[in-house]
């Protein structure tokens, strides 16, 4: 996922290193993102179950890169709302992947629509709707 990154995201991702997240898929002409995420014991809240944060956390990137493959080389994007919907509760073990496609690209807003599936499931267990403001280079 590193080389699809605009310009301007090439720092050390050391959040998504520890979330663990990785590509399996981006598509530029449909506006359309694919991630993979193994969930860990680490992943766990005290109550036993993956931490909430950990899947909004997800979401966000996976939303992000959706919208990273509208961008030109020289954009930032940055998160204005990223809302949530938990369907079933998640374990350690589980391969978990993610879907997501924009809705809308405007100059400015870009809204990202995103499913999460768990082991190959075809029912999801969470949602997200996301809106990024974005910033073009001049």
């Amino acid at each position: 996922m590193r080389q699809n990154l605009p310009k301007n995201y090439r720092l050390p991702d050391k959040y998504g290193s520890w979330l663990g997240y990785r590509a399996i898929n981006l598509d530029r002409k449909k506006g359309k993102a694919k991630l993979g995420l193994n969930l860990r014991d680490d992943h766990l809240s005290p109550a036993g179950r993956i931490h909430g944060g950990v899947i909004s956390g997800f979401f966000d990137f996976a939303c992000g890169a959706a919208v990273f493959s509208t961008m030109k080389p020289d954009d930032f994007c940055s998160t204005v709302e990223l809302k949530v919907n938990y369907f079933s509760p998640l374990d350690s073990g589980d391969k978990l992947v993610c879907d997501a496609h924009v809705v809308f690209r405007g100059k400015r807003l870009c809204v990202v629509h995103a499913l999460l599936y768990r082991n190959k499931e075809k029912k999801p267990v969470a949602m997200a709707t996301a809106t990024f403001n974005i910033v073009s280079a001049k």
